[in-house]
């Protein structure tokens, strides 16, 4: 009885030895094999990271999924990836911007009505159209703007019946831009959109034109500012026949 009262806390004391021994694969080492695993410009590369992480063991157990991007810094070796998955992601958190914050070289809010109608200015000019953001159809996102006149009448010049508008925002004078949207007319006699910059009309486009109805097309106009403030609003005109007037993406930059 006295020899196995003796061995007993020895066996015990080498379980715990082991114990240790396991828990320490995970100690974290911010090497090469960290960086390359959790590089902080990509949030989506350091999500996938996270979902790799997720399959590893603190014994070592893998899967072979290793990411491609690291394996030339880490090797195949489970026990790289371990150390650098017990650091985790330490980079700063992205801040969400805004919804519908203008992005890349287009300096419109809200561009493609993902965020509702504003800060656009919606006026409606036709007691017989309805106007506002549509989820019924788009060309980019789920959601665009659509201008609808209810019936026919039996008036056949083209009246304007509404009025899509930005706000005031800030250009460079002599300097180029192109506006580019995408529109969609649901018939020939659709009537046509008018675009005016700062209140003056520049260009329009016939339901007709650029591939003709029932399609989304694309257009474009170029416009040079004479001063450092500028509007672009859209102009909705129909004839006599019932029609529905969509746009979306509108984006507004620099020309070159």
């Amino acid at each position: 009885m006295m020899f196995v009262s003796t061995l007993l806390p020895i066996f015990l004391g080498m379980l715990a030895i082991g114990t240790t021994a396991t828990t320490t694969l995970a100690r974290c080492n911010a090497d090469n094999c960290y960086r390359a695993l959790f590089p902080c410009p990509s949030p989506s590369a350091i999500s996938s990271a996270s979902v790799f992480c997720a399959t590893l063991t603190a014994g070592g157990t893998t899967a072979t999924n290793f990411p491609t991007r690291a394996t030339s810094a880490c090797g195949t070796s489970a026990s790289r990836y371990i150390s650098a998955c017990a650091c985790g992601p330490t980079c700063t958190p992205f801040p969400t911007p805004p919804c519908g914050s203008p992005s890349g070289t287009n300096l419109l809010t809200n561009s493609d009505f993902e965020c509702g109608i504003g800060p656009w200015i919606v006026q409606n000019l036709d007691q017989n159209a309805r106007v506002g953001v549509t989820s019924a159809a788009s060309h980019t996102g789920t959601h665009s703007f659509e201008s609808r006149l209810l019936y026919d009448r039996n008036s056949q010049d083209p009246v304007v019946s509404a009025r899509l508008s930005t706000s005031v925002f800030s250009v460079q004078p002599g300097v180029p831009y192109r506006l580019r949207f995408w529109s969609y007319f649901d018939n020939q006699a659709a009537g046509f959109i008018g675009i005016q910059f700062n209140g003056e009309p520049k260009r329009t486009l016939d339901a007709g034109d650029a591939g003709g109805w029932g399609i989304w097309k694309v257009f474009e106009v170029e416009y040079t500012p004479v001063t450092d403030k500028l509007d672009i609003t859209l102009e909705f005109l129909y004839g006599g026949v019932a029609s529905v007037v969509r746009v979306d993406g509108v984006e507004f930059g620099y020309l070159h």
